[in-house]
This record gives structure tokens, C-alpha cells and sequence, in this order.
């Protein structure tokens, strides 16, 4: 059974600043780091490392930031065999962290963009029964349909992480995984479980919603759950959503009850704040291995 995750990889720029600058104040940084980034892959490798045989598909474009990424990205355990290298500039991030660990990113999405009828096609050749899905909101609105397409086509589940925020997949989704902010834009409701249920009768099956130090809650076989957060001193914010999305997918795919995954993804991503980073502060596969077998 192959988890099949189609998004972006990129340069992260990190800059660690006292706060976060208003309209027009420039802030000088306390530090800047650089490393590998991009939901798609932070995810691919949070469900690689929570135990999912990941399939990545990805580009990269034709220069040395691309080749750079494809080395780090094997180094970590993540698989590059679908990465596609793009005649373009290879996607970047600058992403800005306050002392308070919050945080702002913005990003130029220009290889995730060029993702199009060639990979979804290497995609829907490489379904198989069992398989799952997930989609994150950095593809094209035509790309993210004719994934989602493919995936009822061959009867596989699928999965999507509305964020940045897009609504092109998640109305024939099975797990819609959001945060607060992008479960109250997407569904028009300011109450979270009232926008929850607008979400599932719009054709969400099952709904998780993350809440930051609140933790997260969820709609599962028409039931909802709670999981709380696990308090830690959070240095950085800024993976810790792919951190939680990927081990709740790759957990969800395997079989184990949406509640026990949310719980699960809790304590990685709560391990992850406590780092620098966003690819780089996912918790190894040992660390996500002794968070199960605290939640058993």
C-alpha cells in the first residue's frame, strides 16, 4: 500500500527576528538558516518517517538549488526517484520567525505550478488498490482536479491539506486536515464545529482541525473527538503543520482510527516546535515510533 503525496519542495530562507514586522518596518534578523522546505515535502517525509511507503512526486528546477534539494531530500530518507527537474527557477521560501516561535512564510511556487498532465499521468499509472492520496494547495487548480480525478477513478482514498488555502480537492476528499483560520475561510463559519459539519456536507467525509496550543479537533464516522496539545517551550511553529498532516495521513492510511493518529501527530508536532526549521525539525522515525507506544 503506497501513500502518493504531489506538492512542492523548495529552498526554506529562515529568518529569526525579535518580531514580526508590521506594514512598511524593516527588522534586522538574529539569525538566518537555510534548508529544504515545501509542504509537500515536509509531509512526504513526516508519513515516510511515521512508517508510510511514501511515493513523492515533485519538480525542481534545472540549476544548483534544485540538485542541492534532491541531495538533502535522500539524505533524509525521502524518495527523489519522481522528483522532476523543471526549465525554471527552483522554488523558494522565505519564512519569518518571531521570538514568540509564530511565524509568516511566503512563497514563489513556480516549479510546483509546472506540475501538470505529465505527472498526474506518471500518477494515475502508479495507482494501485489499497493506495491513498494527499494533496496540499500548491499545485495548479486544473493539476489538483485531475489528481483528485485519478484517485476516484482507481477507488484509492484521498487526503488533502487545504492549505495555502484551496478548495479544488477537499469536496471529494476522505480526511480534509486544516487549520482554524483555513476551516473558517473555506466554510464561512467563525464556530469551529459549525465549520466542520458545513465542510463534511460539502463532501469531506472525515474533518480535522488543528488549533495551535489548543490542539485539535475532528468529525470521524459522523463522531467528534478531541485531542489535546501537548504543552512544550516552541521555539519555531512553522513545520509543525506538515509535521502533524503527514503522520496523521501516513497513521490514517495504515489503518489506525482517526482519533489515535490526531493523537500521534499531536505529540510529533509538538516535538517539532522545539526545533529550528520546518523539513528539518521533523522528529525521526524512532522519536515518532516512541510517541505511538506512549498513545497505546
Amino acid at each position: 500500500m503506497t501513500l502518493h503525496v504531489i506538492g512542492n519542495i523548495c529552498v526554506d530562507f529562515a529568518m529569526r527576528v525579535p518580531a514580526l514586522p508590521g506594514p512598511g518596518e524593516t527588522v534586522n534578523a538574529v539569525e538566518c538558516l537555510r534548508g529544504p522546505g515545501g509542504k509537500g515535502a515536509n509531509q512526504a517525509l513526516a508519513a515516510t518517517r511515521a512508517g508510510a511507503n511514501v511515493r513523492f512526486f515533485s519538480a525542481v528546477g534545472q540549476d544548483a538549488e534544485g540538485s542541492r534539494l534532491i541531495d538533502r531530500a535522500t539524505t533524509a530518507g525521502l524518495p527523489v526517484a519522481d522528483i522532476a527537474r523543471m526549465d525554471t527557477a527552483t522554488d523558494m521560501s522565505v519564512v519569518l520567525v518571531a521570538a514568540s516561535a509564530e511565524n509568516i512564510v511566503a512563497s514563489c511556487v513556480d516549479c510546483a505550478r509546472a506540475i501538470g498532465d505529465e505527472t498526474a499521468g506518471a500518477v494515475a499509472r502508479a495507482l494501485r488498490p489499497g493506495d491513498a492520496m494527499l494533496l496540499q494547495g500548491n499545485l495548479t487548480k486544473a493539476a489538483t482536479e485531475a489528481l483528485a480525478a485519478s484517485a476516484r477513478k482507481a477507488g484509492i482514498r484521498l487526503a488533502v491539506n487545504a492549505s495555502p488555502l484551496d478548495s479544488s480537492a477537499f469536496p471529494s476528499c476522505d480526511l480534509l486536515v486544516v487549520n482554524r483560520g483555513e476551516a473558517q475561510s473555506l466554510s464561512g463559519n467563525s464556530d469551529i464545529e459549525a465549520a466542520i459539519d458545513t465542510l463534511h456536507a460539502r463532501g469531506a467525509r472525515d474533518v480535522v482541525v488543528t488549533l495551535g496550543a489548543e490542539g485539535a479537533v475532528g468529525l470521524c464516522g459522523g463522531k467528534r473527538f478531541r485531542r489535546e496539545a501537548i504543552q512544550v517551550k516552541a521555539v519555531d511553529t512553522s513545520g509543525a503543520g506538515d509535521v502533524f498532516c503527514g503522520v496523521v495521513v501516513a497513521l490514517w492510511h495504515a489503518g489506525a482510527p482517526l482519533p489515535e493518529a490526531v493523537g500521534v501527530a499531536a505529540g510529533a508536532a509538538a516535538l517539532a516546535v522545539t526545533r529550528p526549521g520546518t523539513f528539518d525539525s521533523c522528529p525521526t522515525r524512532d522519536e515518532i515510533q516512541a510517541i505511538m507506544l506512549r498513545k497505546d
